[in-house]
């Protein structure tokens, strides 16, 4: 039988403290205990910090799948359950991306995001179409071509930019997502 390591500590007049502290970082009281405690371990353990602060460069494509099993309250599952569905996931997936997220710190995306991107580089592959003859006209006449081209030129700039303000908004609100 494997006994449980336990601390018991008298907080006194901390408590109220102690209890807005969990409260603000959404721990219980013993999990922010367990954190604080890994902290200052690791402090002290160079090979407890590398250990606990490597990121996976990326996750393993084809590597037989492991399960795990976790037990979360009605009240947790629904609401991941609503959050998976608001982000385009399935609850398993939206876990799952979670942790590859934390792991990773690489962008984790969920149908809709993937429709975005797809979006947006069809949007780039339209923009490359139209840059093509520009490009070969300018080879062929040089400055001249410029000149005559450049409401195209502006216009193309500005869908470039619409472009790139759009996945931009994507990847920060994907990160913003995954690092709460």
């Amino acid at each position: 039988m494997n006994a449980r390591a336990r601390l018991s500590i008298e907080l006194g007049e901390l408590m109220p403290r102690w209890d807005d502290w969990c409260a603000l970082h959404h721990v219980t009281r013993a999990e922010g205990v367990r954190q604080l405690i890994l902290d200052a371990v690791a402090a002290d353990e160079p090979e407890c910090r590398v250990n606990f602060t490597d990121v996976m460069r990326s996750f393993p494509v084809g590597e037989h799948r492991e399960r795990l099993k976790i037990g979360l309250s009605a009240s947790e599952l629904h609401a991941i359950r609503r959050q998976a569905t608001r982000c385009g996931f399935t609850a398993n997936r939206w876990v799952v991306a979670l942790i590859r997220a934390q792991l990773t710190h690489a962008p984790q995306f969920g149908e809709q995001e993937m429709a975005l991107l797809a979006a947006s580089n069809h949007a780039l592959a339209r923009i490359s179409r139209s840059l093509g003859p520009v490009i070969r006209e300018v080879d062929r006449d040089g400055a001249a071509a410029v000149a005559g081209n450049a409401h195209l030129l502006v216009e193309l700039k500005a869908q470039i930019d619409t472009h790139l303000r759009a996945v931009s908004d994507l990847l920060r609100a994907n990160i913003d997502r995954w690092s709460r």
